[in-house]
């Protein structure tokens, strides 16, 4: 699947899951790409592999965990929670498999460099047209020391 063709699934499944659009889109495929990317909210898309990676990583994203784009997407995403967290991120991905979307998800994280952080009010949702996975959220703060 060309990155154009992942973003517009993203993009559809969550106005499926959600009723609303994640982003005012465009009509332009390419130009709706773009507008995801520059989004001030985190957005993250995985594959439905045993072990998933990464499909998709906005700037934002890429900010937080410190890293690139380039770096993120292929990485396998359970490394983006700490060993200790791993169980409780896999089940509310599981939930999401099963619902089609989970709400108000909170949950710690890692980023690249170790430094930990607590993301608030995440929304995961299951891709409707092929497997996969995507999570967007605006609001984190660190995690207590």
């Amino acid at each position: 699947m060309s990155r154009v063709d992942l973003i517009k699934e993203l993009l559809d499944s969550y106005a499926v899951r959600l009723g609303h659009e994640l982003i005012a889109r465009t009509g332009d495929h390419v130009e709706d790409a773009r507008l995801l990317d520059a989004l001030e909210a985190v957005v993250l898309a995985h594959d439905g592999a045993a072990d998933p990676v990464f499909t998709y990583a906005n700037e934002a994203a890429a900010a937080l965990w410190k890293t690139t784009v380039n770096q993120l997407v292929g990485m396998p995403s359970r490394l983006s929670a700490a060993p200790e967290h791993r169980d409780a991120r896999a089940s509310a991905l599981g939930a999401a498999l099963a619902t089609g979307v989970v709400l108000d998800y909170s949950g710690e994280r890692q980023a690249l460099d170790g430094s930990r952080f607590v993301i608030h009010n995440a929304t995961l949702w299951t891709f409707v047209n092929g497997p996969g996975q995507a999570a967007t959220f605006i609001d984190w703060s660190p995690a207590a020391v």
